[in-house]
């Protein structure tokens, strides 16, 4: 699908692109399907990366925003392996890209757990009984934060560590 996207994007020629998508099977890496570990490596890692290679040559582009995981991108997240392979990859490419000063303006935002459907009732940070985000509440942060020309090229929330 990445080859039709690309190709409705040539067509519309956007200013602005927001990649919102990630995830993963949950569970040991072991226990889970390849092809799922896969899902999880094109859709958190790879898409946003070609994205990111094809928007290089767009004049128009004026900003790219990437989410990455500020729970995945620079720490294990047990259960969830292929998808904090794929964050942990994807904020290696993000911050070398910024580093090489492209024609637009790249941005990682890097939420932490939220309370919604996709984490698992057997992840720990509900184990734990971990204070999950409020998903209404980073989506105000991440307009302020998007819409705010000086702000940070990373806007990372702290996130806690198993067995911390």
């Amino acid at each position: 699908q990445v080859d039709r996207l690309l190709i409705k994007l040539n067509e519309f020629q956007p200013e602005q692109i927001i990649y919102v998508a990630g995830g993963g099977p949950f569970g040991r890496f072991h226990d889970k399907k390849w092809k799922d570990h896969e899902w999880a490596w094109q859709v958190s890692f790879l898409t946003p990366a070609r994205l990111l290679h094809w928007a290089g040559g767009q004049k128009q582009l004026k900003q790219f925003i990437v989410i990455g995981s500020s729970v995945a991108e620079d720490n294990p997240d047990p259960n969830a392996a292929s998808y904090a392979s794929a964050k942990h990859a994807l904020k290696g490419l993000v911050t070398s890209v910024q580093k090489e000063d492209p024609p637009f303006d790249l941005r990682l935002f890097s939420p932490s757990y939220m309370d919604t459907d996709m984490l698992p009732p057997s992840s720990w940070p509900r184990r734990e009984g971990l204070k999950l985000r409020d998903p209404n509440e980073i989506a105000r942060e991440f307009w302020d934060w998007a819409l705010n020309d000086d702000g940070p090229k990373h806007f990372r929330y702290e996130s806690p560590i198993q067995g911390e």
